[in-house]
């Protein structure tokens, strides 16, 4: 009678040890999207295709850009001129390649493209990509869409890609500045990309007082400094951890003079030591004093994060249902394993004893 009694235990118990350990699955991963041809009842499916990859924008911080690349490929059986049709989201815009002419009466839209494909053959247009944004915006997405099409203008599903515009980051501003002599001084500007991708380029502001003028490098004509100073463009990619290193000369008449070094955007840089104020003193040995200013300037025009970011933003991550076995559930099996345990001994002793 014992024996019975204790398979039958030990089969309890692997039941619901069984149970515990496979885990629940909440559905099968959805498949990746296709895009099928817009073909219609009794229409042929349209043989010109279109694909686009994903586009990066750097370089100038206000106005940064990125190469497209758009393959045309010629699905049908016979040679045929392929185009393609161009749809930009709001705050980008083309700016070259493709052979491409503005659409009639579609806002952001271009006809592109035209070259004669043989069947089964394909062409890789590239074109560039500018943001159009008044203001600097970052870390943002936005969404553009091409779709094959044929001389006809039979045009197949449009497929959307990516637009990625250049991400917040931090950069490190360090700064000494030489004595005034004959009139001329130089700043030694170090600036240190201490964030961990690279960027495409960034702009130093030299706020400049009345006597300070800035000799080279040259200053962008792009009249954001309010003619209170010099913006000085770096369009060169800096490395994460790499530093770029370069002189400001200027010339400086009238005395001690304080003059405020910035990096810019502002609104890109997530650290506070950006901001560097020397002073620049007459004759003699050794370098001005640097001290570290904080980033406003009541001069220059505070550039704040855009509130004219690309119309679709960047998609939320979506949260995956809550699935598996919960803390209530748990305690319910303990409670139906003890209750069946104390009833089984129970029955063993009566029985033992008749």
């Amino acid at each position: 009678m014992n024996r019975p009694l204790r398979s039958g235990i030990v089969g309890a118990a692997v039941l619901v040890l069984s149970a515990l350990a496979t885990p629940t699955v909440a559905g099968a991963a959805p498949a990746k999207p296709t895009v099928s041809p817009s073909t219609t009842a009794g229409n042929a499916a349209p043989t010109i295709l279109a694909r686009a990859d994903i586009v990066f924008l750097g370089g100038d911080p206000w106005h940064p850009s990125g190469p497209l690349e758009v393959k045309v490929v010629n699905d049908g059986g016979a040679a045929a001129k392929g185009f393609f049709v161009l749809r930009l989201p709001q705050d980008a815009d083309l700016t070259a390649g493709g052979d491409c002419r503005a659409s009639d009466g579609a806002p952001r839209t271009w006809v592109c493209g035209g070259a004669e494909l043989p069947a089964g053959g394909d062409r890789t247009y590239r074109l560039t990509v500018t943001s159009s944004a008044a203001q600097p915006v970052f870390g943002v997405t936005g969404w553009g869409s091409v779709a094959g099409q044929d001389a006809t203008g039979r045009a197949d599903r449009p497929t959307e890609f990516r637009i990625n515009w250049p991400d917040r980051t931090t950069l490190r501003l360090r700064a000494t500045a030489g004595p005034v002599v004959d009139g001329a001084a130089t700043m030694r500007v170090r600036v240190t990309n201490t964030g961990t991708f690279d960027i495409g380029g960034y702009s130093l502001n030299v706020a400049t007082p009345d006597g300070v003028r800035v000799t080279a490098p040259g200053c962008s004509d792009s009249g954001r400094m309010n003619g209170v100073g010099c913006e000085i463009l770096r369009e060169r990619r800096l490395a994460g951890g790499a530093t770029d290193s370069f002189d400001v000369r200027v010339a400086a008449t009238g005395g001690t003079k304080s003059v405020r070094l910035w990096l810019a955007p502002t609104n890109r840089y997530t650290n506070a030591d950006t901001s560097v104020t020397l002073r620049l003193t007459g004759g003699g040995a050794g370098g001005g004093a640097a001290t570290t200013a904080p980033p406003a300037d009541p001069t220059t025009p505070a550039t704040t994060a855009a509130t004219t970011a690309p119309a679709t933003p960047a998609p939320k991550a979506t949260e995956l249902p809550r699935t598996g076995t919960t803390t209530i559930v748990y305690g319910l099996i303990g409670v139906s394993l003890l209750t069946l345990g104390g009833g089984l001994l129970l029955l063993r002793r009566r029985l033992q004893r008749g």
